[in-house]
C-alpha cells in the first residue's frame, strides 16, 4: 500500500500545475481533498503496522520534529486568529477598527477567508509530513527529482509552442490571453508564476546533474578518458537532461518576467559560489567548475540571446519606481502592517482589508500584494511571519549540511536542489506571490521536505528497501552507481 501511497503523491505533483496552477476554488478544493485522503490512508496504513515496521517512521517523525512542527504551527496560529477576543485585548493587539467594537471579536477582520486559509495551511502541512515518510529511499527521490523535471519541460514546451506558434497550439482553448500574447505562460494564469514553477524545476535538474557527476567514478587522465567519458555523455541521461534545462530555460526567458528571470541566474551564481566552497576537496571539483560555467555560459550568453533575453534586459533598464503601480501598493501595505505588526489581520484576509489603506495613485484592485514577504507579515503579524521564516532559514541550513555530510550522490544533488530552490523563490518573492500560488506552494513545500530527506536519510540496504517486484540483483547493482563516495556512509 505504501507504494500506492508513493505514486498517487508523484500524480498530485503532476496535476497541480495543471488547472491553472490549481489557483481556483474547485481545482484548490480537489488538491486538498487529495492530500487529506493520501493523509488519511497513510494514518490508516500506518495504524495497522507492528511496532518494528513502524520505527522508521518514528525515526523520520524523530529526526525532522522542528520542520514538521513549524509547519503545523501555521495552520495552528491560523485558528487562533479566529479565537473571539474581549475588546480590550483586541485593542491592545491591532488598530483596525472592527463594527460592534464593544462585543468580543476575532483577530481576523474575514473570517471565511482565514478559514479557507486554514485549510490550505493544513494541506501543506500533510504534504510535507507524507513527502517525509513516503520519499524514503535514494531511488525514490531521484526519481521524484526526474518526474519534476519532466513536468517542467513539459510545461516549458506547451508555453513555447503558445508564444511561438500562436493561438492554433493553445490545445486547452482557454490559455491564450491577448494580455500576454508574446509572453509564455504554459498552464498558469500568470506568466510570472509560471517562472516561479520553472525556477524551482531547473534547480532540481541542476542537482540532478550534479548527481550524475558524483556519480561518475571515471578519473582518468588523457585524451583517450576525455573521449571516452563525452561518448558516454552522448549515450547517457545527463545530455537529455541537460537539453531538458535548455529547454526550460529558453521557457523562462519567453516568460519575459523580469524578476524571474533574474533570481533564476542570480540563484544559479550564488548556489554555483557555495556549491565550490562546499566540494572544493570533491575529486571532482574541477569538473564541477566546468558545469556550472557552462550553465552560466550556455543559457545566458546562447539560448538568452536566440530567445530574447536581451530584449529582457531592456525592459529591466526601462523599469523605473515611478510606472511601477506596485510601488504605491507596497508603500500602502507598509501602512497596513503598521496597523497591525504583532497578530496580522488574519490569513487570507489582505484582499478584503486592503481597500481602506488605497490611495490615489492605485487604480486597480489588488487581492495581494506582489510581495510575499509583505502578505505574510500583513496576514500573519510578526509571529505567523516568523514562523515562516524558521522553516526558510532551517531548510536552508539543511540543504549545507546535506551538501557537506552525505556521501550518497542524489542526495548531495537533492541538497543543491533545495539550495538553489530556496534562494531564486526567495529572490522573485520581492515582487511577486508565488507562495500565494497553490502549485508553487506546493513545490516550495518539496524543496523544504527534500533539504530535511537529503540531510536525515541513512544509506539503507537495498534489499531490504526493494520496490516489489524487482529484484535483489539489480537493487545491489544500483547501490553501487547511487554513491559518489568510497564511503557508504549518509
Amino acid at each position: 500500500m505504501e507504494r500506492a501511497l508513493y505514486v498517487s503523491l508523484l500524480g498530485l505533483l503532476v496535476w497541480a500545475p495543471l488547472p491553472l496552477a490549481s489557483n481556483r476554488f474547485w481545482s484548490l478544493s480537489l488538491l486538498q481533498t487529495w492530500v487529506g485522503v493520501l493523509f488519511a490512508l497513510w494514518l490508516i496504513y500506518r495504524s495497522r503496522q507492528s511496532d518494528t515496521e513502524n520505527t522508521p517512521t518514528l525515526t523520520i517523525a524523530s529526526r525532522n520534529r522542528d520542520m514538521i512542527i513549524l509547519f503545523w504551527l501555521i495552520p495552528l496560529w491560523s485558528l487562533i486568529q479566529l479565537i473571539p477576543l474581549p475588546p480590550s485585548w483586541r485593542e491592545a493587539l491591532s488598530a483596525l477598527p472592527y463594527p460592534d467594537s464593544a462585543y468580543w471579536h476575532p483577530l481576523s477582520m474575514d473570517i471565511g477567508a482565514t478559514l479557507f486559509q486554514t485549510m490550505e495551511s493544513i494541506a501543506y502541512a500533510m504534504f510535507f509530513t507524507l513527502a517525509l515518510n513516503l520519499i524514503n529511499t535514494p531511488a525514490r527521490l531521484q526519481r521524484t527529482c526526474e518526474l519534476l523535471v519532466v513536468c517542467g519541460v513539459l510545461q516549458a514546451s506547451y508555453g513555447v509552442m503558445v508564444t511561438l506558434g500562436g493561438k492554433g497550439y493553445d490545445l486547452f482553448g482557454i490559455l491564450y490571453r491577448p494580455q500576454q500574447s508574446g509572453s509564455a505562460s504554459g498552464t498558469f494564469a500568470n506568466r510570472n508564476h509560471l517562472a516561479g514553477y520553472l525556477e524551482m524545476c531547473l534547480a532540481i535538474g541542476v542537482g540532478l546533474l550534479l548527481t550524475h557527476m558524483i556519480q561518475n567514478n571515471d578519473t582518468d587522465s588523457g585524451w583517450r578518458a576525455m573521449l571516452r567519458r563525452f561518448l558516454a555523455t552522448l549515450m547517457s541521461g545527463k545530455a537529455r537532461l541537460r537539453i531538458f534545462l535548455g529547454l526550460m530555460v529558453v521557457a523562462l526567458v519567453l516568460t519575459h518576467s523580469r524578476m524571474g528571470n533574474s533570481a533564476f541566474f542570480a540563484s544559479l551564481g550564488i548556489s554555483a559560489v557555495i556549491g565550490l566552497f562546499l566540494y572544493a576537496r570533491h575529486k571532482r571539483s574541477t569538473a564541477m567548475v566546468i558545469l556550472f560555467s557552462s550553465l552560466i555560459a550556455i543559457d545566458s550568453l546562447i539560448l538568452g540571446a536566440w530567445f530574447g533575453l536581451d530584449r529582457l534586459a531592456a525592459r529591466l533598464e526601462q523599469t523605473t519606481m515611478e510606472r511601477e503601480e506596485r510601488t504605491y501598493v507596497f508603500s500602502a501595505a507598509i501602512d497596513m502592517l503598521k496597523e497591525v505588526p504583532i497578530t496580522g489581520v488574519g490569513a487570507g484576509a489582505f484582499a478584503s482589508t486592503f481597500d481602506s489603506f488605497k490611495t490615489g495613485e492605485i487604480f486597480y484592485d489588488y487581492d495581494l500584494t506582489h510581495n510575499d514577504y509583505l502578505q505574510i507579515a500583513i496576514e500573519y503579524g510578526v509571529i505567523g511571519a516568523l514562523l515562516f521564516g524558521l522553516i526558510v532559514v532551517h531548510a536552508f541550513r539543511l540543504a549545507i549540511v546535506a551538501q557537506r555530510s552525505r556521501h550518497t550522490a542524489i542526495l548531495k544533488g537533492a541538497g543543491f536542489a533545495a539550495m538553489m530552490g530556496i534562494i531564486s523563490l526567495m529572490i522573485h518573492s520581492w515582487v511577486d506571490f508565488n507562495l500565494q500560488i497553490p502549485a508553487n506552494a506546493l513545490m516550495f513545500t518539496l524543496l523544504c521536505a527534500f533539504a530535511c530527506i537529503a540531510t536525515g536519510m541513512e544509506l539503507q540496504s537495498h534489499q531490504a528497501k526493494a520496490e516489489p517486484g524487482q529484484h535483489r540483483s539489480r537493487h545491489r547493482r544500483h547501490s553501487s552507481t547511487n554513491t559518489g563516495h568510497e564511503n557508504p556512509e549518509s
